[in-house]
């Protein structure tokens, strides 16, 4: 497979990439100490890998056990209050203005909430039609991904279907983290 030069291969993993856990359902914690970015998992293969991508982008990474999954989270940081801040208003969680999704962040929202199905290859997201979820959708589009928003059977979440697209999102994450299997896109 031969990786595009704007995908998640050719770019230093930066902070900024953590907003795709945010589209997968992320959630951020604020306190004295900076900020902390946690995200419910279902498999140990996703929650390892976004321990890793955690620590290498200098913000710790660690799992807990959780309802439904596994916990994984960064460390309260400072480094990540001016995200959580532009993230966050008041008790509401949304996308600032200006968003951009980077491959690396594409990358950390299909470690956390992407799967293939029957139809295509479901990234997930925490609600359907939520300015998260649809600023997801806007943002696969704008990296040439479009996709059909699931609500209901499926979902919520966006779904690709198209050969053309399906190998476009494979050229841009790089290789799978060890374990993924077929939750991987090809």
């Amino acid at each position: 497979m031969q990786f595009s030069l704007f995908g998640a291969a050719a770019a230093e993993p930066s902070p900024d990439d953590l907003a795709g856990v945010l589209l997968a359902g992320g959630q951020w914690v604020r306190s004295a100490e900076g900020a902390r970015l946690s995200v419910v998992v279902a498999d140990q293969w996703r929650a390892e890998a976004l321990s890793e991508a955690f620590a290498q982008r200098d913000v710790g990474g660690d799992t807990v056990p959780a309802e439904g999954g596994c916990g994984v989270r960064t460390r309260f940081s400072p480094q990540l209050a001016p995200a959580a801040a532009s993230w966050t208003r008041g008790a509401n969680q949304g996308p600032p203005a200006g968003f951009a999704l980077s491959p690396g962040g594409l990358r950390l929202w299909v470690v956390a909430a992407g799967h293939a199905d029957a139809a295509g290859y479901v990234l997930g997201t925490a609600e359907a039609d939520g300015a998260v979820h649809l600023v997801g959708g806007a943002q696969l589009a704008r990296l040439g991904l479009a996709a059909v928003s699931l609500a209901a059977r499926g979902g919520p979440g966006w779904r690709i279907t198209s050969a053309k697209r399906l190998r476009r999102l494979a050229e841009l994450l790089d290789e799978p983290p060890a374990g993924a299997g077929q939750d991987w896109p090809k």
